[in-house]
């Protein structure tokens, strides 16, 4: 199965209905790192400041809550931020760089990839619970391409107009 591409070619996960229950699994929390980083990118470049406010309109995402987010986002060095009248969140050189999974880990951390789709604690592959080795697959799927993804593919299929950010 090739996971990888610029445009993101993973029609064959989502054909596999395991894999259909597994992708809901992502939360809301990371779904906003994603689509706020990403907005960043788009917005923020050369310097250019974006509020708060604006992001959150921009994404229809409760603003509160989204300025939780965003303060991880700042703490782990995705995003760089400026207080006061002129300031607001930017684009730093690492930004277009991180890959998904790097966010996913900030919001969620690893336990997604770990965790059995049964939820039985001693699941593993010497002891697989009866879907153990449909949901590997797309673990390893998901896997891989939140690791080769990268904030600067997702911001250039915006731009380009070939994804959106919000409905």
């Amino acid at each position: 199965m090739s996971v990888i591409s610029r445009r993101g070619d993973y029609g064959q996960l989502n054909q596999i209905p395991e894999c259909m229950y597994f992708c809901g699994m992502f939360s809301k929390t990371f779904g906003y790192a994603l689509r706020a980083t990403t907005f960043v990118a788009v917005h923020g470049k050369e310097g250019k400041k974006i509020g708060l406010q604006e992001i959150a309109e921009g994404l229809d995402i409760p603003r509160h809550f989204l300025g939780k987010v965003m303060q991880d986002l700042v703490k782990h060095g995705i995003l760089d931020s400026m207080k006061g009248p002129h300031g607001g969140f930017y684009a730093n050189t690492h930004t277009e760089e991180t890959p998904l999974l790097e966010i996913l880990k900030i919001t969620d951390g690893n336990q997604i990839f770990d965790q059995c789709a049964l939820n039985i604690k001693r699941c593993n592959a010497s002891h697989p619970c009866p879907l153990h080795h449909d949901f590997a697959v797309c673990r390893d799927g998901m896997l891989k391409a939140l690791a080769v993804k990268t904030i600067g593919i997702l911001a250039v299929d915006v731009e380009d107009g070939m994804s959106f950010l919000a409905r």
